[in-house]
């Protein structure tokens, strides 16, 4: 018997750590409007360690995950991405998708570089 990881696990996480976010489909829907949606915002410091055994090359990934069906179009790499305030949760400001991995479950993620017009 299958799992359905979306709707047992996924769903009451969403419900819990989501927040608003806003996507313009540049890719995945041109000339359409933008919308709203939810996503698990995550950031996190990657340290690479130079080939002189000293230096170290400090990067951010920064990555959102969404849930497969709550979408009928699910975003593409080069669309756009709005992390607004919420509550006392400071805004992210805009990203762009530069590649999308789904775990097979339902779960979408979004990985994103900050984007400057």
């Amino acid at each position: 018997m299958a799992v359905d990881f979306s709707t047992l696990v996924y769903l009451p996480v969403f419900d819990f750590y989501s927040r608003a976010v806003v996507f313009t489909p540049i890719k995945s829907q041109p000339g359409a409007p933008a919308y709203s949606a939810r996503g698990i915002y995550t950031t996190k410091a990657i340290d690479v360690v130079g080939l002189d055994g000293q230096s170290i090359l400090s990067e951010q990934q920064t990555i959102l995950d969404i849930r497969e069906i709550e979408f009928t179009v699910l975003p593409e790499q080069g669309d756009l991405v709005n992390i607004p305030a919420e509550g006392n949760i400071p805004a992210r400001g805009d990203f762009e998708i530069q590649d999308t991995d789904d775990n097979g479950g339902g779960e979408i993620t979004l990985t994103l570089r900050k984007w400057e017009p």
